[in-house]
C-alpha cells in the first residue's frame, strides 16, 4: 500500500476550492513533522524562552512535500468517532515506532463541543502537544498546526480546513 504524502494533497488543494477539498478529506490528519529548526550549537537558545517565544518556535515546524499524511479515520465504526493510535495492529492508526506503546493514545471529537481532543492511554513514553506532556487519562484539545508527539514519533495535526489553508500557504511561498 502506498501512503499518501503532502505532495498528493498539495496537488488536490491546487485544483479545488476549500469546500471541495474538505468534502474529499472529511477527517483530520497527522502529517509527519519536518523541523525547520536547525539543531546546531549556534541555534541553541541561551536563555529560558518565554511561553510565547517557545510556541512561536514550535510553530516553525513546517510541512514538507515528502511528509507522510495519516488520516485519523476509525477503522471500525463507533459512535464516538474515536481513533485509537499505537504500535499494535489492533489500532485504527498503527505507528511502527519502538517508542510508541501498543495502545498509546485516542483521538476523538469532544463529546460536548466537537472540538478535536487527544488522550494519552498511560503510554510508556508519553504523548505531548507542542512540547507539553499530556497527563495520562486526561484529554487535551488540539488545534491546526499543533505538534503532537507519541513517544518519539512527531506529527503536525490538521483538520481538513486547516490542512487546506496550510497547503495554500505552502503554494504561495
Amino acid at each position: 500500500m502506498i501512503e499518501p504524502i503532502v505532495q498528493d494533497y498539495l496537488e488536490a488543494a491546487q485544483k479545488m476550492d476549500s469546500q471541495g477539498f474538505c468534502q474529499q478529506l472529511d477527517v483530520p490528519v497527522l502529517v509527519t513533522a519536518a523541523h525547520g529548526i536547525d539543531p546546531s550549537f549556534q541555534s541553541a537558545p541561551t536563555r529560558m524562552l518565554a511561553e510565547e517565544d517557545r510556541v512561536a518556535m514550535l510553530r516553525r515546524v513546517r510541512l514538507d512535500h515528502r511528509a507522510r499524511v495519516l488520516e485519523l479515520r476509525p477503522q471500525r465504526p463507533n459512535r464516538l468517532g474515536q481513533v485509537t493510535i499505537g504500535r499494535s495492529e489492533t489500532n485504527d492508526l498503527v505507528l511502527a515506532d519502538e517508542t510508541v506503546s501498543s495502545q498509546h493514545a485516542i483521538y476523538m471529537p469532544d463529546p460536548k463541543t466537537s472540538r478535536p481532543i487527544i488522550q494519552d492511554l498511560q503510554s510508556t513514553n508519553g504523548s505531548r502537544i507542542n512540547d507539553h506532556p499530556l497527563l495520562p487519562g486526561r484529554s487535551a484539545f488540539v488545534r491546526d498546526g499543533d505538534q503532537l508527539s507519541f513517544g518519539d514519533a512527531g506529527f503536525l495535526f490538521y483538520t481538513p480546513e486547516g490542512l487546506y489553508q496550510a497547503l495554500r500557504a505552502l503554494l504561495s511561498e
